[in-house]
């Protein structure tokens, strides 16, 4: 993963403290959100994700806390609510975008497209982004 979080900081001109945090929140979206079985598949070809998706992702609150955090998390779903952490850690929308291109390409490379599509394929919201 620091592989990944190098790249993040490069291209996103973040510290590796944020683009550790901000990976941590994407992988929790993709570990809760996805296909669970294609998802156990793309984590073991890149080691370390899990434990970064638990550590950084696990209070489920959308990051924002209150009524924000309510909605983002629980009622519009996933993808936004990784947003709305991602923002509420300082990221804005380009470094988000950048983030999230960053990562796919990262995880095409060591798992392989298809996986990656099939896994993007099963979150609502994502599947257009591979």
């Amino acid at each position: 993963m620091q592989e990944l979080i190098d790249r993040i900081v490069t291209v996103a001109g973040i510290t590796p403290e944020k683009a550790t945090q901000a990976l941590g929140i994407v992988l929790n979206l993709i570990h809760k959100q996805g296909n669970q079985n294609k998802v156990e598949e793309l984590f073991a070809r890149l080691p370390g994700a899990a434990e970064l998706a638990r550590v950084h992702g696990a209070d489920g609150s959308g990051g924002g806390g209150g009524l924000l955090g309510m909605l983002a998390g629980g009622m519009m779903g996933g993808p936004l609510a990784a947003v709305t952490k991602l923002s509420a850690i300082g990221l804005s929308m380009d470094q988000i975008k950048q983030l999230g291109t960053t990562t796919l390409d990262y995880a095409k490379e060591k798992a392989g497209a298809p996986l990656v599509k099939d896994v993007a394929g099963s979150i609502p919201g994502l599947s257009g982004y591979v």
